[in-house]
Order: structure tokens, then sequence, then C-alpha cells
């Protein structure tokens, strides 16, 4: 804005630099937020005062100095708050765009990103990561007798639970339904047993607390080696959840991939 300012005063009133002083000001709307606009705003409306009077502009009155700036700080404010709106529109509907609007969690979309980002990842550095897939059990008697608002209800205490029971690095996830999925970066089998049994333990309790007859058939894959796709990845944690609902439901089975030992029953 500075180097704007000098080239301004030197260049004189007859050369316009106007669309130059707007410049920094939609960057910082647009960048930062709808308040870093207000004050780059206010500068680049005294910077080009400044360079009015350094240049020698001769004003009939002072006042008309006052009011030239005065236009131009509305001008300024006016590109701001646009440029800011149009960023925070633009933000919410990626962010609708990745989120289940019921759980608030990620959806599928999101999560196969997510997902895929960290099979490169883990190609890159050779760290294992923990994939788990879950289904709730007995979720259509909770909507068949206490209807779907109860329903909504529990996958909504489900998805608050996981997101607080385990870490920050961790993405919990609604795929659909009453199923979801949870990513541990650069776990491995030990760690990703502990985190996930901590979670489903929470998720009981709280089920517990509502009166919801609700459990967890979870399967849980670490891989020791790098799926060649997401889909891939979620297939081999889809089919040991089917194995555990077809067992007997309400428990968590862990395997390695490529298929180490077999699988850890909890």
């Amino acid at each position: 804005m500075l180097a704007i300012e000098g080239i301004d005063a030197r260049l004189g009133s007859e050369i316009s630099t106007s669309i130059f002083y707007v410049l920094p000001v939609g960057i910082a709307a647009w960048y930062a937020d709808r308040a870093a606009g207000v004050v780059f705003s206010l500068a680049s409306a005294g910077l080009w005062l400044a360079a009015d009077l350094a240049a020698g502009v001769d004003y009939s009155h002072w006042s008309i100095a006052i009011w030239n700036t005065l236009v131009r700080l509305g001008m300024f404010l006016i590109i701001a708050n646009l440029l800011a709106t149009l960023r925070l529109r633009e933000d919410t509907a990626e962010k609708l765009a990745q989120t289940d609007h019921l759980t608030g969690l990620a959806n599928s979309r999101r999560f196969l990103a997510r997902l895929t980002e960290e099979i490169a990842r883990a190609q890159r550095v050779g760290r294992p990561f923990t994939l788990a897939y879950a289904d709730l059990d007995n979720f259509k008697t909770v909507n068949d007798r206490r209807g779907h608002a109860a329903g909504d209800r529990a996958l909504v205490v489900v998805a608050d639970t996981l997101v607080t029971s385990l870490r920050r690095t961790d993405l919990a996830a609604r795929l659909g339904g009453d199923e979801f999925a949870v990513l541990l970066p650069e776990t491995d089998e030990a760690a990703a047993r502990r985190a996930l049994g901590n979670a489903a333990s929470s998720v009981l309790t709280a089920m517990e607390a509502h009166g919801w007859p609700i459990t967890l058939s979870i399967g849980a894959v670490t891989f020791t080696s790098t799926p060649t796709t997401a889909d891939e990845a979620i297939g081999v944690a889809d089919e040991l959840m089917y194995r555990v609902k077809a067992e007997g439901k309400n428990r968590i089975e862990h395997s390695t991939w490529p298929q180490a030992a077999a699988p850890v029953r909890s």
C-alpha cells in the first residue's frame, strides 16, 4: 500500500491509480475477514489523500479533500463488504457440501477425500493407519418404537460422543443411515484397539443413559501396507463389520492388512 501511495504521488493527479488502491482492500477482505477489509479500506483512503497532497493537488476548499476521501472510503467499504460476504457464502457452501446435515460429522465425500490423502501420506512415510467401520445395532427398534425424532437424536448423540472420545487428528464420519466410519492416522493396531474401545464404551454409556437399546458392531483394520484405493480400504473394514453383525453384534473385530494374523476380537 505504501508503494502504491508513493507511485501515485509521483505520477500526479493526471493519471488515475484508483484501481491499485482497491487491490489490498480486496485481498484483505477475501483472504482475512470483513474487519481486515475495513482496516485496509481506511488505510487506502488515507494513503490516497496523502498521495494527492504529496502530488500537490490544489483544492479550492479543504472540505473537498475530506469529501473525496469519504467517497473513496465508501467505495472501498462496499467492495470489502461484498467480497467478505461472497467468501463467507463460498466457505459455508463448501462446508455444507462436506458435512452431514444431521450430525455435523464429515460426510462420505469428505471422508473418502481424507482417506485418499491418508493413503498417499502413508505411502510416503511408511506409517500404519487404522480405519474402522461401525454400524448401530437395534437402531431400527428405536425408530419403530420411539419415532424418527428419537432416532435422529440417537444419531446426533453417537456423533457427538465419537468426536469427544477421539483425538483431534482423527476423523469421524457418517456414511449414511446408521453407518459411521473413523479414520485414525498413524495408529497401529494396539493403539487403535485402545482408542476404539474407549470410543465404543463411551457411546454405549450414552445410549444407556438415554434408555436406547443401541450397541455398536465395529470392523477395524490397521493398514501396515497401503491399499490401492479408498474404496478398497473401506471394503475391507466393511467386510469385518458385517462379520461382527453375523456373529452376534455388539463387539469390535480388529485385523491387519495385509492379513498377518487372525482377527482380534474385543
